[in-house]
């Protein structure tokens, strides 16, 4: 709804129908700093917006829908939300008579 709204999407064709090369990603993500004709991009779609102003728009409007997303995540997603997805193994380190538990070296399954 938000590339429809901004005229986003007729960047993302215009891109696409522009692209000579088959795996360049400017059709998918045109507002990204990322490598490959950044300058280039950005330049395009200036321009554009001097036709479709509705363009500048995006980046508030997306903006916007990300602080809503992670107001809405924080409020009604339950659960972790954390960042790094490491895997944590308890293991108890003694039993109850002192003698310490033999270390396997080996990843759990």
């Amino acid at each position: 709804l938000l590339d429809y709204s901004t005229c986003l999407c007729c960047v993302k064709g215009i891109f696409y129908h522009c692209s000579t090369d088959d795996e360049d990603n400017c059709a998918d993500e045109p507002c990204s700093c990322g490598p490959g004709s950044c300058c280039a991009r950005w330049a395009a779609m200036s321009l554009l917006s001097l036709f479709m102003p509705c363009l500048c728009l995006y980046p508030p409007a997306r903006g916007c829908l990300k602080l809503c997303q992670q107001g809405y995540d924080g409020l009604r997603r339950p659960g972790c939300r954390c960042k790094s997805h490491t895997n944590t193994v308890c293991r108890k380190i003694s039993s109850s008579s002192g003698a310490a538990f033999p270390r396997s070296m080996e990843k759990p399954v």
